[in-house]
């Protein structure tokens, strides 16, 4: 978690670096208790986490036919529930702009998925205060012009008042407050991985995602030091999308 923050004052960045597709999407240690989440996830409520419209099928088609390339056996009808790591599925539109067409994402941090599909990118990032300003045409034409064959890297981070893994609004989950305790804080982190899909001209988004206590943090003086200059540092606009504006004076010191 120490490579997350950058120094000076809070800002969206890229942050960019390249990897593996196939070590992104590979199965992991740990990846078995996901996969039973994840079914029971889906079966209880299919059309908010596993949706595709249908001129998303040959995406998704393609999407199968790399992991089969990667070494990693998938049947279409049941990826959501089989393969550990949240995926989206996106091609460009006639102006450029990448649309949401589906995927499966069981594991959002704190957004419905199903509101955002069929949805073009500058929408859905237009609830993200400055994000549109500051990367919204760098990122259109990154995601267009991507190169083949590699797996982009970047991640996000978020303080939450739950350790659960989906936190889609709709479950009413406990929200972080001025006086919440140390061990009722957990940082999550989404590791995102973008792939071009040189068939179809689309583009797929993986996201695995990672939580601790933030003790843990708190015990990095590199990452407790990042955070607490974020924290500090991040416009009011941005704490309130992030649900910190209520906690913020108390997560700083409760970091120390």
């Amino acid at each position: 978690m120490d490579n997350l923050f950058y120094p000076g004052k809070f800002e969206f960045r890229m942050g960019l670096e390249r990897g593996e597709p196939t070590e992104f999407f590979r199965s992991r240690p740990g990846d078995a208790a996901l996969l039973a989440q994840r079914q029971n996830i889906v079966a209880d409520h299919p059309e908010r986490h596993s949706v595709l419209l249908p001129e998303g099928k040959p995406l998704l088609a393609e999407f199968v036919r790399l992991l089969a390339d990667w070494g990693i056996a998938a049947n279409p009808a049941t990826l959501g529930q089989s393969l550990a790591p949240d995926h989206l599925l996106l091609v460009p539109n006639a102006d450029g702009m990448p649309v949401l067409l589906g995927g499966c994402v069981c594991f959002p941090s704190s957004w419905a998925f199903e509101e955002k599909v069929g949805r073009p990118l500058d929408w859905i990032h237009a609830v993200v205060p400055t994000l549109n300003k500051k990367l919204g045409e760098k990122a259109r034409s990154f995601l267009t012009k991507m190169p083949l064959g590699q797996a982009w890297l970047r991640a996000n981070w978020g303080l939450t008042a739950s350790p659960a893994l989906n936190q889609h609004p709709a479950l009413g989950l406990p929200v972080l407050t001025p006086d919440i305790g140390l061990g009722d804080v957990w940082f999550r982190i989404e590791r995102q991985a973008l792939v071009a899909l040189p068939e179809t001209g689309g583009i797929l988004f993986g996201i695995r995602l990672e939580v601790f206590p933030l003790a843990e943090v708190r015990a990095s003086e590199q990452a407790r030091l990042g955070l607490v200059e974020a924290l500090q540092t991040m416009p009011d606009a941005i704490a309130d999308y992030k649900n910190l504006t209520a906690a913020r004076s108390r997560l700083i010191e409760l970091l120390g």
